[in-house]
C-alpha cells in the first residue's frame, strides 16, 4: 500500500486548502517535514525523541522553508479512469525474480499459486510498485529502495512494466498513481490486523480504520509526535532571569532609563498644555518666543519697554463743574438781592411787627392786663380792646413779611455756601495744576488766590475781561475744558497701559513658570545621565552575561515561532487523521453491509446484517444492527466473532473499490486471511456473483483448494492461473502458466483426448458432485431446495446418484417453477441418469476411480456423453429469477 510519506504528503495537499487559512510558518512546518520525513519517521515518542528532532530541523531549516503547496497529485475520480483492465506485467531483476518474467493478464481473474517462499510477494510488490509508485514494506522496514527492490543475486532491479488496456482495447502504460490505486489492493495483513483491533484496550481502537485502509504508518507516524516540543525549545529566558536578579539594584535607574522618553513625552505634554491654556492655539515654543531673552527679545521685553515711557497726568478737573459752581453763586446772590428789595417795600411792616412780638411776649407775665395800662381785659372795668388778642391778629396779618424774611435768610446762606463751593472748587483747581499767586500766566494766579470775600460775590471781579479779551472765570473754563480732553486722552492711555500691565504680569508668570518646566527637564535629564553612568559601570562588568541573554533573546524568539508552528501544525495534522475515516468511510454503509451478507449466506437470516454503521472520526465505532433484533445497535468488535470481523474487513475494503469503480483489485494473499467456511461465500461473492463482473481481479493464494475451486465454478474463458514453485538452483522461480488446470471438467476433457475414459470419469465425478451441489444451491435461492434424499444409513453421506435423483425430482415436481435453466437441468440429469447404475460408469461416478486389476474397458462413448452433459451444465449461469 501507499507509504506514510505518500499519506502525509496528501495532509499537505489539505493544508493548502484556501478555506483551512493555515500560517504560513505551520505550511512552511509541513514542508520541512516532508522533506526531511525520513529523519522524522525514524523518531519515537519516547524521550521526546520526535521533538528534538524536529525542533534541530526547524531552528535551521524553518525561516527558509518554502511555504508553497507541492505539485498537484489530486486522488482519481470515478471518470478519471483511463483504463478498463491490465494486460501484462514484465517483473524482473527484481526481489525474488531474478530474470525477467513476461505474465498475461488478460483474463477477468488471474491467479498466482504456490508455496511460501515461491515469489507470490515479490509478485504482488512488483504490481504495487507499477501502480503506487512505492512499496510499504520497503518504507515500514526502511531498506533504501535500490537495495530492497534489487535481486540480490543480480545486485539490481529493473522497474516493473506493466500495461493496461484502453476502453478501446489498445495498450496503454500504468503510469504510477498512489492516490488513484491505493484502493486497488486487498492485503492479509490489514485483515489480520483489523481481527485483532478487538483485543487491543480502548485508547489504540483509534487505529481501526488506518489499519483496514493501510494507512496503519501513517497512523504511527502521526502518534508518535509529542504533544508538546516546549522541552526541546528555548521559551524561557534563564539568561535574562540572571541579569534580571542581577539588576534589581539598578531596577531605579533602569526604570529611569526606560521611563526617559515618557517623561520627556510628558513634559512636553504639560508644556503644550500651558501654552494652550495661556493662548488658544498656541504652541510652547511660540510662549518661549514671546517670553523672549536678552539676546533674542520677545514680546515681554516690548512691554516692559512701553510701559517704563512716564504716564500723562490725569488732572481730574471739570470745566462743567466749574461752570455750574459760578453759576450756582450767581444764582444765590441774586437771590440775595431780590429778598433784600422785597424786605425794603415792607419796612414799615417790620416795626409794627416787632410790637406785636413783643406784646405777645409779656402775656405770660400778665395775661389779664394790658401790658401799657394795667387796666383789667375782664371784668366791670375792662379796658375797651385786647391787646394780647389785636396783637396775635396784627401778627397773622404780618404772615408775609415773616415768610420774605426767613427767604432772605435762606438766600443769604445759600450765597454763602455756593460762595464756599466755588471758592473750594479754585482752590482745588489751583492745588491740581501747581498754580500759585506768583504763577507766570494770569489765569493760574487767579485761581491761586481769586480774592476770597464772604461778605460780598467776590466771584463777580473774575467776570471782568483782561487784555485777551475774556475774563479769569471764562479762561479758568476753558483751560479746564482743555484739561478734560487731556485727561480723557490720559484715561485711555491708561487702559492701554493696564492691559500692557496684565499682560506683563502674565508672561511674568509664565517666564517663572517656563523656567520651573526648563529646571525639571534639566533634573530629569541630569538623572537620566547618572543612571546612565551607573548602568554603564555595571555593564562593562557583566558584557559577558548580558551578550549571553541577548543570545538567549534571539532564540527565544526564534523558537517561540517554531512553537507556534509546531502547536497547530499538530493540531491539523490531528484534525486530518480524526476525520479520514470519515473522508475514507463515506457512502459504504450499505454496501459493504451487503457483501458482509453474501460473504456469510450460510448463517442464519436473523444473524445477518440489518444495518451497519461505519465510523465518521477516528475514535468512532463500527456499529451494527441485526435482522434478529434490528433496533439493537451494538458494537461490531464486541459481538462478532474474529472470523466475521474478518469478513466485515473484507467487505469494507471492497466497498470502497466498488464505491470508486476501481477496475481492477488485487488481493494479495487476503484470501488465506479469512477462514474456510467462510471462503465459499465469498468466492460466490467475488468470483461467481454479478457485482465484480466487470472487475479484473488479481489473486495470490497458497491455498489450493481455493484456486481449485475458483477453476471449476468460474468459467474457463474467465480465468487464467500461474502456479510458482520454487527454483531448482538458478535462484529464479519456476512459474508454470495455465499449464495444470485443477477445473475437473477441463481434466476430464483432457483425460479423454489422451483415451484415458477412467481418468476421466474421475474428473467427471468430481465435476458432477461440485455441478449438483450448485444446482442445489441454485434451487435454494429460487425457494425449491427442499429435496428427499435417499441415506445409506444414518450419518451417511447421499449418494451421488440419488442426488441428481431428487433434484430431478424436484425439478419435475415443481410445476409453477420457470426458469429458463430449468429444462436444460433436468434434460442433463436425464442423460446421467439414463445411464443404468448397475453399470460400470456409474460404478465409477459414485465411488471414483481405484486402481484394480482385470477391469473392464470403460465404454468411450458413455464416457464422451457424461462429459458433453456436464459440459453443458457447467455452462449454465443458473442465477435466480421471479418465477412466473
Amino acid at each position: 500500500m501507499t507509504s506514510a510519506l505518500h499519506d502525509f504528503q496528501q495532509f499537505i495537499h489539505w493544508l493548502h486548502a484556501p478555506e483551512r487559512r493555515v500560517p504560513e510558518d505551520v505550511l512552511r512546518l509541513a514542508n520541512m517535514a516532508s522533506a526531511n520525513f525520513n529523519a522524522i519517521a525514524a523518531s519515537s515518542l519516547q524521550h521526546s525523541q520526535r521533538s528534538t528532532v524536529i525542533a534541530g530541523l526547524a531552528r535551521r531549516l524553518l525561516p527558509t522553508a518554502d511555504a508553497a503547496p507541492p505539485p498537484a497529485n489530486p486522488a482519481a475520480q470515478v471518470s478519471d479512469w483511463n483504463w478498463r483492465s491490465l494486460q501484462s506485467l514484465v517483473v524482473g531483476p527484481f526481489r525474488g525474480f531474478r530474470n525477467p518474467e513476461v505474465f498475461d493478464l488478460q483474463r477477468r481473474i488471474v491467479m498466482f499459486s504456490g508455496p511460501n517462499g515461491s515469489g507470490k510477494t515479490s509478485l504482488c510488490e512488483a504490481l504495487e510498485l507499477a501502480m503506487l509508485g512505492s512499496v510499504e514494506e520497503s518504507a515500514a522496514k526502511r531498506i533504501a529502495a535500490e537495495r530492497y527492490f534489487a535481486n540480490i543475486h543480480e545486485g539490481r532491479y529493473a522497474s516493473p512494466t506493466l500495461t493496461a488496456s484502453d476502453q478501446g482495447g489498445q495498450p496503454v502504460p500504468v503510469t504510477a498513481d498512489s492516490d488513484a490505486y491505493r484502493f486497488c489492493f486487498v492485503e492479509k495483513n490489514r485483515i489480520d490486523n483489523f481481527s485483532r483491533i478487538a483485543a487491543k484496550p480502548a485508547g489504540e481502537k483509534t487505529e481501526l480504520i488506518a489499519t483496514l485502509f493501510g494507512m496503519d504508518r501513517f497512523n504511527d507516524f502521526v502518534g508518535h509526535f509529542n504533544d508538546s516540543m516546549d522541552g526541546q525549545l528555548t521559551l524561557q529566558g534563564l539568561k535574562q532571569r540572571e541579569l534580571t536578579n542581577k539588576r534589581a539594584a539598578l531596577a531605579q535607574d533602569v526604570a529611569t532609563i526606560n521611563g526617559e522618553q515618557v517623561a520627556l513625552q510628558g513634559f512636553a505634554r504639560v508644556e503644550a498644555n500651558y501654552a494652550a491654556a495661556y493662548a488658544h492655539g498656541l504652541t510652547y515654543a511660540g510662549l518661549l518666543s514671546m517670553i523672549g531673552t536678552p539676546q533674542v527679545p520677545g514680546r515681554l521685553q516690548e512691554i516692559n519697554t512701553a510701559l517704563n515711557m512716564p504716564a500723562s497726568p490725569i488732572w481730574g478737573v471739570s470745566s462743567s463743574a466749574l461752570l455750574a459752581a459760578y453759576q450756582a453763586a450767581d444764582v444765590a446772590e441774586a437771590a440775595v438781592v431780590e429778598a433784600a428789595a422785597a424786605l425794603v417795600n415792607k419796612a414799615g411792616e417790620v416795626s409794627f411787627k416787632s410790637l406785636y412780638t413783643a406784646v405777645l411776649g409779656v402775656q405770660a407775665a400778665s395775661p389779664n392786663h394790658c401790658p401799657a395800662c394795667g387796666t383789667p381785659l375782664r371784668g366791670d372795668n375792662h379796658a375797651l380792646h385786647d391787646p394780647y388778642a389785636k396783637a396775635a391778629s396784627a401778627l397773622n396779618q404780618l404772615r408775609e413779611l415773616g415768610e420774605l424774611q426767613a427767604l432772605q435768610a435762606k438766600a443769604v446762606g445759600d450765597q454763602d455756601a455756593a460762595s464756599r463751593s466755588l471758592a473750594v472748587a479754585l482752590s482745588s483747581f489751583a492745588q491740581r495744576v501747581g498754580a500759585t499767586s506768583t504763577s507766570e500766566a494770569p489765569v493760574q494766579r487767579y485761581i491761586a488766590n481769586p480774592q476770597v470775600d464772604y461778605r460780598k460775590a467776590w466771584w463777580k471781579d473774575g467776570y471782568t475781561p483782561d487784555a485777551s479779551g475774556k475774563s479769569p472765570a471764562q479762561q479758568v473754563i476753558d483751560w479746564a475744558a482743555g484739561l478734560e480732553r487731556s485727561d480723557a486722552t490720559a484715561r485711555k492711555a491708561e487702559a492701554v497701559r493696564q492691559q500692557l500691565i496684565q499682560e506683563r504680569d502674565r508672561l511674568v508668570k509664565a517666564s517663572v513658570d517656563a523656567a520651573t518646566f526648563a529646571a525639571h527637564r534639566q533634573t530629569a535629564g541630569e538623572r537620566v545621565a547618572a543612571a546612565r553612568a551607573r548602568i554603564a559601570a555595571f555593564d562593562a562588568a557583566n558584557a559577558t552575561l548580558i551578550q549571553a541573554a541577548e543570545r538567549e533573546g534571539q532564540e527565544i524568539a526564534r523558537d517561540v515561532r517554531i512553537k507556534a508552528a509546531y502547536d497547530q501544525f499538530l493540531l491539523r495534522l490531528r484534525q486530518y487523521r480524526a476525520e479520514l475515516p470519515g473522508t475514507l468511510m463515506a457512502g459504504l454503509n450499505t454496501l459493504a453491509m451487503e457483501l458482509y451478507n453474501s460473504f456469510n449466506q450460510r448463517d442464519l437470516d436473523a444473524d445477518k446484517l440489518q444495518a451497519l454503521y461505519l465510523p465518521v472520526t477516528a475514535d468512532g465505532r463500527i456499529d451494527l444492527s441485526f435482522r434478529g433484533a434490528p433496533r439493537r445497535r451494538v458494537d461490531a468488535l464486541h459481538v462478532l466473532s474474529e472470523g466475521h470481523v474478518r469478513c466485515l474487513g473484507l467487505a469494507i475494503l471492497l466497498a470502497k473499490g466498488l464505491s470508486i469503480r476501481a477496475p481492477v483489485i488485487v488481493f494479495d494473499d487476503a484470501i488465506n486471511a479469512i477462514d474456510t467456511e467462510h471462503r465459499e461465500g465469498i468466492r460466490e461473492t467475488i468470483f461467481q456473483g454479478d457485482r465484480f463482473a466487470d472487475t479484473h481481479i488479481i489473486v495470490t493464494c497458497h491455498s489450493n483448494e481455493f484456486i481449485k475451486d475458483i477453476q471449476n465454478h468460474v468459467p474457463t474463458d474467465q480465468w487464467l492461473a500461474y502456479y510458482f514453485m520454487p527454483h531448482t538452483g538458478n535462484f529464479h522461480p519456476r512459474v508454470a502458466g495455465n499449464q495444470n488446470s485443477q477445473n475437473y471438467l477441463a481434466s476430464a476433457r483432457a483425460a479423454l483426448n489422451r483415451g484415458n475414459a477412467r481418468d476421466a470419469l474421475g474428473s467427471a465425478r468430481q465435476a458432477l458432485e461440485m455441478l449438483t451441489g450448485r444446482i442445489w444451491k441454485w434451487l435454494g435461492r429460487c425457494d425449491q431446495g427442499m429435496l428427499t434424499v435417499k441415506l445409506a444409513g444414518a450419518g451417511a453421506e447421499p449418494a451421488l446418484r440419488n442426488l441428481c435423483e431428487s433434484i430431478r425430482a424436484r425439478l419435475r415436481e415443481a410445476t409453477t417453477f420457470a426458469h429458463p435453466d430449468k429444462t436444460p437441468v433436468a434434460d442433463a440429469l436425464g442423460v446421467i441418469l439414463g445411464i443404468p447404475e448397475a453399470s460400470l460408469v456409474w460404478l465409477y461416478l459414485n465411488k471414483g476411480t481405484h486402481e484394480e486389476a482385470n477391469r473392464e474397458d470403460f465404454d468411450a462413448v458413455v464416457v464422451e456423453s457424461v462429459v458433453q452433459t456436464l459440459e453443458a451444465v457447467d455452462r449454465l449461469r443458473l442465477r435466480p429469477t421471479v418465477a412466473a
